[in-house]
Parts: structure tokens; sequence; C-alpha cells
């Protein structure tokens, strides 16, 4: 027995469609950044140039310490399971911080609420903290589950950070983020029973967090759940699939094969394209960029893939029509995601009206990002819409929960456009 949808009064923004936003959510534990403390980590656990390049388990503090610093090298962000929860608690005990609601699906939704389309989310556990930490207008669904839940840890390091001991010397090229996870409660999500019911009535359905199981036997039932529930999904609803770092990456592509031919569109980000492809992608060069996105659409054989990344969005679709149609949804989820990096989640209306602003006078950036997004218009034919990142300069950005935010505006976009779904809908039915 599952518990029902749950209604905080939406306040609806005019036209726009039901939204169902799945799978998970987590309390976040987002630390200030300290590069004295971390650098008496390191100096304590006696952490070299050689832990840097660690990629097995993470198991102890050390292992956790060495972890942060080979991301802040590299200037990188990403998602890691740490094999004991007490590891997470007790580094983060060792800095300040602050407590927020994360997940995909929770920011999201958060996101849509800023500009009012509300949605249904469905989590993996729910409590009082939970619940007031839920955004203006959500509904929720959650299945029955007692498995434990524990924070994330959340590490922002800001550019130019620096972390000195007497074996290391890093310096950080660009912001960004980690997560450190360890979470029963989303490796073992219960779905609720709703969620056919609720992705029927839908419009815009939201599927990602599978990231977080962590073995097969896990995750075959919850997918065949995934699947009975978009089975059921409106001919002219559109339902997107959002990739995530896999904390087990084998699983990755179990999930890929079984859900693309049930998705309208695929996105990720462009840390991720990169996995997918098993190389390095230049942002600054459209060849590359272009070959990139063809490459995975093609092998997916998704109607669209939307990549999202620090410089500009974009989508590849299967005709000009769709990449068209999507336009305004990249330049939504370029605002809010922009927005949140200058302002943090306290942007007002004037802040995501000022970023609006800088994008529409096409002044967005001028280090390259201009010239690459021009080049892939003229190189794609109609095929790619591309929207830059506007350039701010703030003195401290906000790296935490910005593709989530992307995707938030992409589909409260998504919801007011019953044209974009026709569009983009693989389930569209009458002429095209």
């Amino acid at each position: 027995m599952s518990t029902p949808v749950t209604a905080v009064a939406p306040v609806v923004s005019p036209h726009a469609g039901e939204v169902v936003l799945g799978f998970g959510a987590a309390i976040d534990r987002e630390i200030v950044w300290d590069a004295v403390v971390l650098g008496d980590l390191a100096r304590h656990h006696g952490v070299g140039p050689d832990d840097l390049t660690a990629v097995g388990p993470i198991r102890t503090e050390r292992d956790l310490v060495a972890s942060v610093l080979g991301y802040l090298a590299r200037g990188a962000g990403g998602e890691r399971h740490v094999e004991g929860a007490e590891v997470i608690g007790a580094f983060c005990e060792r800095f300040d911080g602050e407590t927020s609601l994360g997940g995909t699906c929770v920011r999201a939704a958060s996101a849509m609420a800023r500009v009012g389309v509300p949605a249904t989310v469905h989590l993996s556990f729910v409590d009082d903290d939970v619940l007031a930490l839920l955004p203006p207008g959500a509904a929720h669904l959650v299945g029955e589950n007692d498995a434990e839940y524990h924070p994330h840890l959340i590490v922002q390091y800001p550019s130019g950070a620096r972390v000195v001991t007497d074996r290391l010397d890093l310096f950080a090229p660009r912001a960004n983020r980690i997560i450190y996870v360890n979470d029963p409660a989303n490796e073992r999500i219960a779905l609720s029973d709703g969620l056919v019911g609720a992705v029927a009535s839908a419009e815009v359905v939201l599927v990602s967090g599978l990231n977080a199981l962590r073995t097969d036997e896990d995750l075959q039932p919850r997918l065949r759940h995934v699947e009975a529930a978009l089975a059921h999904a409106d001919t002219d609803a559109l339902v997107m699939y959002e990739d995530a770092g896999f904390h087990e990456p084998h699983l990755a592509e179990v999930v890929r094969r079984r859900l693309v031919p049930l998705v309208d569109v695929y996105s990720l980000s462009d840390e991720e394209l990169a996995e997918v492809l098993g190389r390095p992608v230049d942002l600054l060069d459209a060849d590359d960029v272009l070959a990139a996105v063809t490459e995975v659409a093609g092998r997916l054989q998704v109607g669209a893939l939307v990549v999202h990344s620090r410089r500009w969005a974009l989508a590849v679709a299967d005709d000009a029509r769709a990449a068209a149609a999507l336009r305004p949804a990249l330049r939504a989820g370029v605002v809010l995601a922009t927005a949140r990096y200058a302002h943090g989640g306290a942007a007002t209306p004037t802040d995501v009206a000022g970023i609006r602003t800088a994008l529409d006078r096409l002044a967005a950036r001028h280090d390259g990002t201009d010239d690459v997004v021009g080049r892939l218009q003229q190189l794609a034919g109609g095929l790619v819409a591309v929207v830059p990142v506007p350039l701010v300069d703030v003195p401290t950005a906000t790296t935490v929960g910005l593709g989530d935010t992307f995707v938030g505006g992409f589909l409260s976009e998504c919801a007011r456009s019953p044209e974009l779904r026709r569009v983009v809908s693989r389930r569209a039915v009458g002429p095209s």
C-alpha cells in the first residue's frame, strides 16, 4: 500500500500542464568550503599526488579527502557512493554548513515553482523535515519504504581554490561540486502504486534518480514499475530522462537500454556526455561537440538529445521542427540555472529577469562560447538548437543543483507549450 498524493495549495501558471517528477530526494548537508581544514586533513592522512587518481571504493575519511582533492585538481564534479554513512557524518562535523532538500526531481520542482509551474514529486521517503523543505505548491507521491536515510555530503569549491600541504599544491581551474552519498532509502526506493495514475494524467514526466540503485536485483523490479507507468503516458505527453553519475556504472547501460525507447527527450550534462562517449569533449570546438552529440544520439536512438553545460545548452533532434520547438525550453533552463549560479536558491524574479535580459542582448559570452554556438548552428543545418550560457561575474557562485535547475526550467516551458509537446512526443498522433 502506498501513500496517496498530497497537495499543497498550488499556484498554477496559466496553461501549464500537469507535471510528474521522479524519483527520490535527499537531505543535503552543504558544507562551507574551507581549504585550511581540508589541507589539515590531507596532511593528517598523508594524502599525496598518487592518491588523487584513485577510483576504488571510498571506505575511510582518507579515501574521502583524496577523492575531494582529486576532483578539485581536475576542476571536475561528480557523485560517489561512500561505504559507511559514519564517514560522511564525521567529515561534515569538521565544517560549517547548511541543510537543504536535494535530488534532481525536488530541485527541478523548486525551479518550476519559481516560475509558477507546480509539480508532483515522487520521493524516496518523507518526514517533517522533507515536508517543510518541499517547494511551494508541490504535491508528492511516496511508496512504503523502511530503509534508512542519511544526509548527502555536498562539497562546492570555488574557481581558484587552492589546497597546499607538504606534498600537494592544488589549484581548482573552475568552480564545481561533488556529491557523496550513503543512502539506502534511494538505493532501494519504493515506487508508489499511484505512479501509473499520476503519469496517465500528466503532460510532462521526468525520470531521474535511478543512478542511486546499486544492484541489478533492486533495479529490475523498479524498471518494470517505471515501464508500466510510462506505458500509460498520454499521446501528447512529453517524457524526459535525465542521466546522472551511476554509483554502479554498469547499471547505466541497463537503464538506457530499457527506458530510451519510452522517452522523448534524453538529457545529460557535458560530463555525463563524456562518460557515455568514453572520451572528453571540447566544449569550445564545434566540430567535436557536433560529432559527440551526433554519435550519442545515434547510438541511443533517441528522438531528441539535450546536453547542458557551463558554456551552452543544446538539443539535437530527428528533424528541424523538433529542434526549433525545443529552443525556448533550452532558453528557460539556461536562464533559471544561471540565476541559481549567480544568486543561489534565493534568486528573485528580478534576478531571473536580469539573466533573461543578458541572454536577449546576445552579449552572453566573450570567451569563445558565442563563436561555438554560431558555428554549431551553421554546421548542423537546423537539426541542432543551441543557447549560450550568459557569463556572470559573482564573488561566490552556487554550483549545487545547476543541472537540476536547468531541468526544471526546461520542463516548465514544456508544461506551458502543447505545441512543443506535440512536435517532440514520440506518441503524438495527428498531423506533424
